[in-house]
């Protein structure tokens, strides 16, 4: 089974350009910055693209010995 854990929020004002990035633990970090989130330039809410980042932890499959 694999794991993502979520390391980073980036969240971009399609209207001015302005990017700004977060660390952040989970997705409960992630949903609470981007819901307070107020770009500095005023522009509105509706104009708010964000992505998030994580990375993937494989579980190693056991091996089984060669007979």
């Amino acid at each position: 089974m694999e794991k993502v854990t979520l390391t980073e929020l980036i969240i971009t004002c399609e209207a001015c350009g302005s990017v700004t990035k977060y660390s952040i633990k989970d997705q409960a970090d992630a949903d609470r910055l981007f819901k307070e989130f107020q770009c500095e330039n005023g522009c509105g809410r509706n104009l708010y693209s964000f992505i998030t980042l994580g990375t993937i932890r494989r579980k190693e499959k056991a091996t089984t010995p060669a007979k």
